[in-house]
């Protein structure tokens, strides 16, 4: 099915992290790119590296980047945020690992369902890992962390 068809499923968003110390790229899917499914993203984030202090390049987030909960939120957590310009993607150097995420499980690809997808794609970065040596890395899990209850304010 190529990008012509009806996605009767509708789509889903993966919400990608990448470690550039330590070389790990991860993420989580979800349905929607909302601050309540990026805030959780961003949680679990924090989950894997409790006593560190974080950077985070954002890129492709226009929906939630300057909203006052959100930023909140990264206050609260500790997390400082970076941002990209618009149409500015080239400058953030960390999307080529994405651009080879994307050829190594996207390109050629005829999914029936997002199920099949995701699993090639948390394959695919299952493999890498194991072949850098990395597969240990706490961002490794960010996908396993136990859901957590979301701020209603």
């Amino acid at each position: 099915m190529r990008a012509t068809y009806t996605r009767k499923l509708g789509t889903e968003t993966f919400l990608g992290f990448y470690d550039v110390h330590a070389d790990v790229l991860s993420g989580v899917f979800r349905k929607r790119k909302r601050l309540r499914e990026v805030g959780e993203a961003f949680r679990r984030l924090r989950a894997c590296y409790p006593r560190k202090k974080l950077y985070v390049v954002l890129d492709n987030l226009h929906a939630v980047h300057d909203h006052p909960r959100f930023l909140a939120l990264c206050r609260r957590l500790r997390i400082h945020l970076v941002f990209t310009p618009t149409e500015g993607s080239w400058l953030n150097a960390i999307e080529t690992y994405f651009g080879v995420l994307k050829r190594s499980t996207l390109d050629g690809s005829d999914d029936r369902d997002h199920i099949s997808r995701r699993r090639r794609i948390y394959r695919y970065l299952r493999l890498r890992h194991r072949r850098l040596g990395n597969a240990r890395h706490p961002l490794t899990r960010v996908r396993l962390v136990r859901p957590i209850k979301l701020d209603r304010h």
